[in-house]
């Protein structure tokens, strides 16, 4: 039986909200960053402590690092300040930083620069057309793994850090990123939050089953000992007992109920489809407790490939349109369907009156819903859907689950979670034209 610790050392607690494993106590005293473990040198960046499990991270040996951990644990932390340290070595060094799409990839970015200026430094950074951190001759790239990693390819790299490396395809870690620390002897450190038991969770079982070249720690969100008992406990009554292990206690759960296979998702990412055809849009409406949400795709039922998803909460009903609006004619929608239930009626006949694109409204009923999910999964299980990495869409994706109730088959996301991309994407499936035919010949060379 495997255990969940770092190996060689000791078990993770297990999956019980309250507990802390780390304590103040185990923090460094000294403000600073750990001993890089190949130079053997000290970095400084005051009011930083890591606690243990950041600590085993930084002080980890392995060519390939493995980090399972739950929310606010603190990851983008650790992930900043290995890099930071990286930079600040006495010789140039090329890292590179990749997470599923780039506003991801900016959060420790931005992070990093931080704390390099906190260490007295002066960092370059250029922010358009990708964002490039320069200090002296070393570099830090951030970048996303959009439409199969083809922009990461051609660079070589000392430390590759992936955030949220489970949402990204096997394939663009094993053969785009990979190659690139073969000249240079480099490392890779994959950091996420579980997402089934896909290649992550094949790394992370390889390094508690002794691959030398692997080290793997998971951590759940309650061994930070900053993190607020009481904000965990109100977490766990908010979400599932299956999505509070998931997100708060890193578990690699089986993806029981769910609706959108991981292995389809991941192949929709890598996908690079060119289809013709109409473009259209998919709108779930919301304000306040969901989020209104708009997918846009082009091509048929055939083959297509979605061109932006967005979601948005909070919008007065005017602003709402105005931004529908904006986003419609900015991807040149042809066609747009809706959710007219409840307050969609209204909503849709104001995006009549604002646009000048053909624009349809469905009510929804447990069976339409049903046909709708199942629509998007079918293009999904064959491989006709092109898919962006965005970080809240594959979350929506995953936690989209089927159940059983007294009133029959419920499909729908999670409890503490939503399911207005998915629904929004589903749609936009639906307002794709079927695939063209050729026409039957009644004579000449081709004849049916």
């Amino acid at each position: 039986m495997v255990q969940d610790g770092v190996k060689g050392g000791p078990a993770c607690a297990p999956v019980y909200p309250m507990r802390h494993e780390f304590s103040n106590t185990s923090r460094l005293s000294m403000g600073l960053i750990t001993a890089s473990p190949l130079q053997g040198w000290f970095v400084v960046i005051a009011g930083w402590y890591p606690h243990a499990g950041q600590r085993a991270f930084l002080e980890a040996r392995a060519p390939i690092r493995v980090l399972a951990c739950g929310r606010r644990w603190g990851k983008t932390e650790v992930v900043a300040v290995e890099i930071a340290r990286t930079l600040l070595e006495p010789v140039p060094r090329m890292v590179l930083l990749v997470a599923p799409s780039q506003d991801q990839a900016l959060i420790p970015f931005e992070r990093v620069a931080g704390l390099l200026r906190q260490a007295g430094q002066s960092p370059a950074i250029r922010r358009t057309p990708a964002p490039v951190l320069t200090l002296g001759q070393s570099r830090l790239w951030a970048r996303s793994a959009v439409r199969g990693g083809i922009f990461l390819r051609g660079r070589k790299a000392h430390l590759i850090v992936v955030d949220e490396a489970a949402y990204l395809p096997e394939a663009i870690v094993t053969e785009v990123l990979m190659p690139m620390l073969s000249d240079t002897g480099g490392r890779l450190a994959l950091v996420s939050t579980p997402r089934g038991k896909n290649y992550f969770y094949r790394l992370y079982l390889e390094g508690q089953q002794g691959n030398e070249r692997i080290w793997s720690l998971r951590c759940p969100s309650w061994q930070n000992p900053l993190l607020s008992p009481r904000m965990l406990m109100m977490q766990a009554q908010l979400m599932s007992e299956r999505q509070f292990q998931v997100e708060y206690g890193a578990a690699f759960l089986d993806e029981a109920g769910q609706l959108f296979r991981t292995e389809w998702v991941d192949r929709a990412l890598l996908m690079r489809l060119e289809p013709e055809g109409l473009i259209v849009a998919g709108i779930d409406w919301a304000r306040y407790r969901d989020w209104t949400a708009v997918a846009i795709l082009q091509g048929t039922q055939e083959a297509a490939r979605l061109l932006a998803v967005h979601r948005w909460q909070g919008l007065a009903w005017t602003e709402q349109i105005e931004t529908l609006k904006h986003w419609l004619e900015q991807h040149a929608v042809q066609r747009v369907l809706c959710d007219r239930t409840g307050i969609g009626d209204p909503l849709v006949e104001a995006l009549q009156n604002a646009i000048a694109i053909p624009t349809e409204g469905l009510n929804f009923t447990r069976a339409l819903k049903q046909n709708l999910v199942e629509g998007l999964a079918l293009m999904l299980e064959q491989g006709r859907l092109q898919l962006l990495p965005d970080m809240e869409l594959l979350q929506e994706l995953y936690h989209f689950e089927v159940s059983a109730t007294p009133a029959g088959v419920r499909f729908g996301a999670e409890r503490g979670f939503h399911d207005d991309m998915v629904i929004a994407l589903a749609l936009a499936v639906r307002a794709l034209p079927p695939a063209p035919t050729d026409p039957i010949r009644t004579s000449g060379r081709g004849r049916f």
